[in-house]
C-alpha cells in the first residue's frame, strides 16, 4: 500500500495522469479488505453460535432427561409427602448423565401446602372415623350429654358414636352425618340419614370401636423443672407481665406451679404461654398417693386462668410461620393448623396419672402435627403404664478419716461378711466419728423421681453386754446440705452382729430428696457418731450402706378421680381430663385430635369463633354446654372431609454441570417442575403403579 502511494506521488509530481488509476486500484482493493474481514467474522460467529447452541440443546436435554429419571424414581417409590423424596436424601446424583460428559444434581421438596384427608379405611386413615365416639359404657353415665342454653342446636360435622347413651337435656343436637347410640337417647337429635340408630345394642359396627391411637412417646422424656436457670419460672420472675414465657418439651410434674404462674396475679400475668412444637408429658405429683412432698399442695389441676397458651408453630395472621407469639396473642389462629398446613409440626400433650387441666379465665390454642397416615393427635390422655418403685444399695468409696476405728477400709465397710472396722472406747461416755464418702449410684437416678425412703443401713456389734451403745449419723448428699438421723433403738452388747438402720430425712424434703428429684444425687459423705457408755467396750462396724428407694418418671395410665366412673358433671371421685370453666373471657380450642379413651371431657362454651375440636373427640364421656352468650353458628366439633385428588406433589430442580462429580445448587436451575403423585389408596403407595401428573415444567431461557 505504500509503495502504491509513493508511485501515484511521483506520478502527480511529474504531471503525469496515470496516478488517477492507481487511486482507484487502491480503494478497490480496501473494499475488497473490508468485505472479506467481515464475511470472515461472519463465518466464525456462525461456527461459534452453531457450537454453543449444540451445548445449549445438549444441555436442556440432558435437564430434561435428569428431571423425568427424579419423577421415575419417586415413581418407583413409596414416597408420600414424610421425609427424603429420593429413600435417604432429597437429592438425586447422575453423574456423567448419558455418557455425555456432563452431570446433573435434582433437588425435590413435598410441597407444603397440600393437605390430605384421607380415609380409604378406619385402619389406613389420617382423621377419625367419627367426630365424637365416646367408648365408656358405664352404667348410669352418658356417652354424650348435651345441654344447648342457646337454641340453635349444638352442630357436629360428621358421625356421632356413643357406646352407651347420648342425653340431650337442653336444646338439639345436630349433625350432618349419623347418629348411633348403643344405649337409649333423649331428647332432639337430627340424625342424615333421620333418625338416629339408638339401642343398637352389641351390634357390630368398627365405627364404635377404640382406634386405639399410640401416644408421640414411648418413655417418659426429660424432665423440665419450672424453676431454676432458664426455666419458666426464672422466665416469669425477669420478664414480668405481657411476656412470653416459653415451654420446652418434656416432662412436667407440678400442676400447682403451673397454675400459679398462669393466674391473674403472679409476676408474669397477662402473658403468652408458648410451648414450643414437640412432645409433652404431664403427669403431676402434688396430690394423691404418690404424692411428692417437695411440690406445691393442691390437686393435680392445671388451671389456666390468665394470659394466652399457644402450643405448637406460632404463625401470623397469614398462616406464616413467625419467631415466636406475640403478646397477646391472637387466637384461635395462633398456630400451625394441620387441617390447613400439611407442614404443620405441632405438640401432643400426653396426660398420666390423675392428672387434669382446665381452661378458667384464659385463652388456649394446642395444635397437632400433620401426618399423612395418621390423626394429628394434639392431646393423648394414657391407658396404660406404671410407675416403679426401684430400690438402689449404695456402699463406700473411701474413708477420708477414720477416727478411732482400725481397719476401717472401703472394702471391709461395702460388705456383711464378718470383717470388721473396730474401735475401742478409752473411757466412760466415749465416742468417735467415722466419715465415707462414695455412696454413688451405678446408673444415674433420672431428674424427676420421687424418694420414698432413705436409710442408713449398719452391721454391727458391740462387747459390753451390760450397756448400749448409740450411733448416730449425718449424710451429705453431693453438693447438698447435711441431713441427720439416729438409730432408733440402742443395742446391747452381744458376739453377735446386728442389722441396724437410721431413718433419713422422713418428710422427703430435705437435700437428699432434693438431689434425687432434681438429677443431681451422684453420692454423699457419711459421717457416723458412735457413742459407747462404758469404758474399754469394743465396737465392731461390719458393714455401712445408705439406702435409697425412688420412683422414677413413667408413662402411667390415668387414675384416680381422671377414671373413675359414673362421671355425673363432676365431683371427688370422678372429674374430668379436660374442661373449660363458665368465664366470659375464656376460649378453647384444639387443632388436632383429643384422644382420651379412659377419661371425661367437659366443656362449657361461652366464646368461640371456630371450632373448638377440628380433628374429632375419642373419650370415655363427653360433656358439651352451650350457655346463652355462646354465638358461633357453626358446628363445635368436627372431622375434616377427604380430600379429592393426588396424594403428594413435590418440586424439583434440576442443575447441570460439565465432568462427573455433583452439580452445584446455587443459582438458576435448568428446569423447575411440580409433580403429582395419584395412588389408588394414599396412605398406601404402590411403588411402580403410581399415575404421575406434571403440574407445571419451565426451563431455563
Amino acid at each position: 500500500m505504500k509503495r502504491l502511494l509513493a508511485r501515484w506521488h511521483q506520478c502527480r509530481v511529474g504531471g503525469d495522469d496515470r496516478g488517477a488509476t492507481l487511486v482507484l486500484v487502491l480503494v478497490l482493493v480496501t473494499v475488497m479488505a473490508v468485505g472479506l474481514a467481515a464475511l470472515l467474522t461472519m463465518a466464525d460467529t456462525s461456527v461459534r453460535a452453531t457450537i454453543g447452541l449444540r451445548d445449549q440443546s445438549g444441555s436442556a436435554a440432558d435437564a430434561d432427561g435428569a428431571t423425568e429419571a427424579a419423577v421415575n424414581t419417586i415413581r418407583n417409590s413409596s414416597f408420600a409427602g414424610d421425609g427424603p423424596c429420593f429413600g435417604a436424601s432429597s437429592r438425586l446424583q447422575l453423574h456423567d448423565f448419558g455418557g455425555t460428559g456432563r452431570s446433573a444434581t435434582v433437588t425435590c421438596s413435598a410441597d407444603p401446602s397440600r393437605v390430605l384427608i384421607q380415609c380409604p379405611s378406619l385402619s389406613n386413615c389420617n382423621r377419625p372415623g367419627s367426630a365424637i365416639l365416646t367408648l365408656g359404657s358405664v352404667p348410669g353415665e352418658d356417652g354424650l350429654n348435651v345441654k344447648d342454653l342457646t337454641g340453635s342446636g349444638l352442630k357436629v360435622h360428621g358421625t356421632v358414636f356413643s357406646n352407651s347413651g347420648i342425653d340431650v337435656e337442653n336444646g338439639k343436637l345436630i349433625s350432618n352425618n349419623k347418629v348411633y347410640a348403643r344405649g337409649a337417647c333423649s331428647g332432639s337429635i337430627t340424625s342424615v340419614p333421620a333418625p338416629a340408630t339408638c339401642n343398637y345394642g352389641a351390634t357390630p359396627n368398627a365405627l364404635g370401636n377404640d382406634p386405639n391411637y399410640a401416644p408421640d412417646l414411648a418413655t417418659a422424656p426429660a424432665y423440665r423443672p419450672m424453676s431454676g436457670a432458664g426455666s419458666p419460672g426464672a422466665q416469669c420472675t425477669a420478664k414480668g407481665p405481657n411476656s412470653v414465657i416459653s415451654f420446652d418439651p418434656g416432662y412436667y410434674d407440678d400442676a400447682a406451679a403451673l397454675s400459679a404462674m398462669m393466674a391473674g396475679n403472679s409476676a408474669c400475668k397477662h402473658s403468652t404461654w408458648w410451648f414450643k412444637p414437640g412432645a409433652y408429658y404431664f403427669d403431676f405429683h402434688n396430690a394423691d398417693a404418690n404424692a411428692n412432698p417437695l411440690l406445691g399442695s393442691g390437686p393435680n389441676l392445671w388451671t389456666i386462668d390468665d394470659g394466652y397458651l399457644v402450643a405448637g408453630t406460632p404463625v401470623n395472621a397469614a398462616g406464616a410461620t413467625i419467631a415466636s407469639p406475640p403478646v397477646p396473642a391472637a387466637i384461635p389462629g395462633s398456630c400451625a393448623n394441620p387441617i390447613l398446613s400439611a407442614s404443620a409440626v405441632g405438640v401432643q400433650f400426653v396426660f398420666g396419672g390423675s392428672s387434669q387441666f382446665a381452661v378458667k379465665a384464659g385463652q388456649a390454642e394446642i395444635c397437632g402435627s400433620y401426618h399423612v397416615n395418621r390423626p394429628p393427635v394434639a392431646v393423648y390422655g394414657l391407658k396404660s403404664g406404671a410407675e416403679t418403685t426401684t430400690p438402689v444399695s449404695l456402699t463406700p468409696a473411701a474413708v477420708p478419716n477414720a477416727g478411732g476405728y482400725t481397719s476401717a477400709t472401703s472394702a471391709a465397710l461395702s460388705t456383711a461378711d464378718g470383717t470388721a472396722a473396730t474401735w475401742k472406747s478409752a473411757k466412760t461416755n466415749d465416742s468417735t466419728t467415722l466419715t465415707m464418702t462414695g455412696f454413688a449410684p451405678a446408673t444415674a437416678i433420672p431428674a424427676g423421681s420421687v424418694l420414698q425412703s432413705a436409710k442408713l443401713k449398719l452391721t454391727h456389734r458391740h462387747a459390753s453386754t451390760s450397756s448400749s451403745d448409740n450411733l448416730t449419723a449425718v449424710v451429705t448428699p453431693s453438693g447438698g446440705t447435711a441431713v441427720t438421723g439416729a438409730a432408733a433403738v440402742s443395742l446391747t452388747g452381744g458376739t453377735t452382729f446386728q442389722a441396724q438402720t437410721i431413718d433419713l430425712d422422713l418428710a422427703r424434703t430435705d437435700a437428699i430428696a432434693k438431689a434425687v428429684h432434681d438429677g443431681t444425687f451422684t453420692g454423699a459423705t457419711v459421717a457416723l457418731t458412735t457413742k459407747l457408755p462404758a469404758n474399754k467396750d469394743t465396737e465392731d462396724l461390719d458393714a455401712v450402706s445408705l439406702e435409697l428407694t425412688y420412683t422414677a418418671p413413667a408413662l402411667r395410665a390415668g387414675s384416680g378421680c381422671v377414671t373413675g366412673t359414673p362421671y355425673l358433671g363432676g365431683g371427688s371421685s370422678s372429674c374430668a381430663l379436660i374442661s373449660t370453666i363458665n368465664n366470659s373471657g375464656n376460649q378453647f380450642y384444639v387443632q388436632g385430635t383429643t384422644y382420651a379413651p379412659k377419661a371425661a371431657i367437659d366443656l362449657t362454651l361461652n366464646n368461640a369463633a371456630e371450632q373448638v375440636f377440628r380433628f374429632g373427640v375419642v373419650s370415655r364421656v363427653l360433656w358439651l354446654k352451650l350457655t346463652g352468650s355462646f354465638t358461633y353458628s357453626g358446628p363445635v366439633i368436627e372431622v375434616p372431609d377427604d380430600s379429592p385428588g393426588f396424594a403428594v406433589s413435590v418440586y424439583l430442580s434440576t442443575f447441570v454441570c460439565s465432568g462427573s462429580g455433583d452439580c452445584p445448587t446455587t443459582g438458576e436451575p435448568a428446569i423447575r417442575s411440580r409433580v403429582a403423585y395419584v395412588d389408588a389408596d394414599p396412605g398406601a403407595p404402590a411403588p411402580g403403579h403410581r399415575q404421575v401428573v406434571v403440574l407445571s415444567w419451565s426451563s431455563r431461557r
